[in-house]
């Protein structure tokens, strides 16, 4: 058994578009996303990240400059709510990014995408991928059904990515997902522990050893009040969005970020004990769930980030100033230490 991690990473949000005509990225800057990465490298003390996003200059900027600060890079394109072809294409060009850096001397390696049956149309039914998400709650049993035709898009992709990119594959699977894994080189799963499965997770990720294959999780986290790590992946769902200018914490949820420390730190203990090649926290920073000293408005404490977005400061071109809460402490120790 290995005594850590070889892949110690974090995700980087470079824009998503979670909603049309809107990316998680709104406030991209060049200097900012520099100063990320040094933190990611320098303070966080990872030798790894996965760049995820929609936008791919965005995610062009930062694989080239985070390869030349000596990261390992894991590149995943992420499109919400677009048609396969559409995807397919999108594919393409991130996997010729990959290849030109990889061309040119870095360490570099893709993933296909994350949690299609959800993110995708044409898996699940549902126009967007909160009905999907919805739905799969209700037509669960047809499941077995959904993984078929999951399957039958990722071999289309695994395809096209071949046909682009020399390197190494993956997939960021979502844990109702049954993938084949035979067409890739890691296997690769979102794995949030939760109420659910907290008895058997342990049990879970023993059991990706028995495709063979190096596994990463590719993404884990936990928000930070008392009670969100029952809630594992689900843990934002105490923000009411109804008024997207003003968004509120529904109910009482006081911020305590000792939650998050302690739920990342015992993750990653269970991903040494059970031989995990790498890990990545979800995620560096969600600046669109801003830090307030009212309670109400504290959105923060159902970010997954590991940095605090304070509106309160502005740093650099940058409308706000990023915090390091307890669990960034947590990993820069630990990922230090290895």
């Amino acid at each position: 058994m290995a005594d850590t991690l070889h892949f110690r990473g974090i995700n980087y949000d470079t824009g998503t578009n979670y909603m049309p005509g809107w990316h998680s990225r709104q406030d991209w800057s060049t200097e900012g996303m520099r100063t990320d990465i040094a933190v990611i490298r320098d303070q966080l003390h990872c030798n790894a990240v996965t760049l995820f996003g929609s936008q791919l200059p965005h995610l062009a900027e930062c694989a080239e400059y985070a390869a030349d600060a000596g990261l390992a890079l894991w590149l995943q394109p992420r499109l919400i709510d677009v048609h396969a072809e559409t995807a397919l294409d999108h594919l393409t060009q991130v996997a010729d990014l990959a290849q030109a850096l990889h061309d040119r001397g870095a360490d570099v390696r893709l993933n296909v995408g994350c949690e299609l049956s959800i993110f995708a149309p044409g898996i699940i039914p549902g126009r967007t991928y909160q009905h999907r998400a919805t739905a799969l709650g209700v037509i669960w049993p047809l499941l077995p059904l959904f993984n078929v035709l999951l399957n039958r898009r990722l071999r289309t992709a695994v395809a096209r990515a071949r046909d682009h990119f020399t390197g190494e594959i993956t997939y960021g699977a979502g844990s109702w997902e049954s993938v084949d894994w035979s067409p890739f080189d890691h296997v690769g799963v979102n794995l949030y522990r939760d109420k659910s499965n907290a008895a058997t997770y342990g049990a879970a990720l023993a059991g990706l050893h028995r495709h063979r294959k190096p596994v990463l999780i590719t993404e884990f986290g936990c928000c930070s009040y008392p009670g969100a790590d029952r809630q594992g992946g689900a843990g934002d769902a105490i923000i009411d969005w109804s008024d997207p200018t003003r968004p509120r914490v529904k109910g009482d949820h006081p911020r305590d970020e000792s939650v998050q420390q302690r739920y990342l730190a015992e993750l990653l203990d269970s991903f040494v004990e059970h031989d995990v090649t790498g890990a990545f926290v979800f995620e560096f920073s969600e600046p669109t769930y801003p830090r307030s000293p009212d309670p109400v408005h504290d959105i923060d404490v159902a970010s997954f980030g590991v940095l605090a977005a304070d509106p309160t400061t502005a740093v650099g071109d940058r409308p706000y100033a990023l915090v390091p809460k307890a669990a960034f402490h947590e990993i820069a120790r630990r990922f230090s230490a290895a």
